[in-house]
């Protein structure tokens, strides 16, 4: 028979392990609540941003079928693909365009995981892009403008022609750009000319200053340029191009020297002057610029490719790049 004393222990023991399980059950009880919470949580998230991806996907499919009625109220021309904002350019959320450098597929990978994570269509972009070519990827790692743009590769708009807005004609000197969804995927050589189509945009921007021609788009001058051979494979547009089409509008040709005093003498006299320039602040291989002004601390510069890099440029900073001029002044 037990003692008082030996019961007590007993009692004790069986106290303690009754306190021990009610415990460790109190603690898994915690521990699934915290694990219901995180898995909430994370799943909060990822509806979240499905949502937005499913909003941007939305919205880049209402532009391209012109159901997007918001977005449809602000464009001019009806063109195929829903139009285009009456201020196109004022429509383009700013960047800082950062010098375009040449990169690995790794490293235009991973520019566009940094870009995605403020930028739904480029994480978009990036999670499926197996779907896009490697150039069109490495243009968005070096201009997030582009982002619209490569999301809407493959939609079927090749034969899209585009047409000014009237915003545009009002415009002085409206910036044109070549990766613009009313032309942008209209095939221009190997490519297209969101991508290669930087001379027919910079020529067509000239034309219109000097002509009002709201006909000359740069889709009409990649045409024009692909009709009549001045696209060179493996090269681009042909510095011919430049030189001979200006004559049938009118427009008179000339090429000065690369000098500031030059180029204002044009300006002054009404001109404007097209740039073809190498590597540098506006391209890892070729490009081509449109000068239309000049203020005293630089020159004006449309750059067909980015507005970021519209702007004031100091001639210094020009002059080194400049492979070729050609100076547009009414006949």
């Amino acid at each position: 028979m037990r003692s008082n004393g030996g019961n007590a222990r007993m009692d004790r023991k069986r106290a303690e392990r009754r306190r021990k399980k009610r415990l460790k059950r109190k603690l898994f009880n915690l521990s699934v609540v915290l694990v219901i919470v995180l898995l909430l949580l994370c799943i909060g998230n990822i509806y979240a941003r499905l949502e937005e991806l499913q909003a941007t996907i939305q919205r880049l499919e209402g532009r391209a079928n012109g159901t997007d009625k918001a977005y449809a109220q602000e464009y001019g021309a009806e063109d195929g693909l829903g139009g285009t904002p009456a201020d196109h350019i004022g429509s383009i959320a700013p960047v800082e365009a950062e010098k375009p450098i040449e990169r690995t597929r790794e490293e235009v990978l991973a520019r566009l995981d940094e870009l995605g994570e403020s930028d739904p269509a480029i994480l978009d972009i990036r999670q499926n892009c197996e779907k896009y070519p490697e150039e069109l990827l490495a243009a968005l790692a070096n201009n997030p403008e582009m982002a619209d743009f490569v999301a809407g590769y493959g939609t079927g708009k090749e034969n899209s022609l585009g047409a000014l807005t009237e915003t545009e004609t009002e415009q002085k000197f409206p910036l044109f750009l070549q990766w613009d969804l009313r032309w942008g995927y209209r095939p221009y050589g190997e490519s297209c000319i969101g991508l290669a189509g930087c001379g027919p945009t910079c020529l067509s921007m000239a034309l219109f200053y000097l002509t009002r021609d709201s006909r000359l788009t740069p889709a009409k001058i990649a045409d024009y340029s692909m009709e009549n051979g001045y696209y060179m494979e493996g090269t681009g547009t042909a510095w011919a191009l430049m030189e001979d089409v200006p004559g049938q509008y009118g427009i008179s040709v000339t090429k000065p020297n690369a000098q500031a005093a030059d180029l204002i003498a044009v300006l002054d006299g009404g001109g404007v002057i097209v740039c073809s320039v190498g590597k540098g602040d506006f391209t890892t291989q070729g490009h081509y610029i449109v000068i239309y002004g000049y203020e005293s601390d630089g020159f004006l510069i449309n750059d067909p490719n980015c507005v970021a890099r519209s702007g004031k440029w100091a001639f210094s900073k020009l002059k080194p790049q400049i492979k070729n001029i050609w100076a547009y002044l009414p006949g």
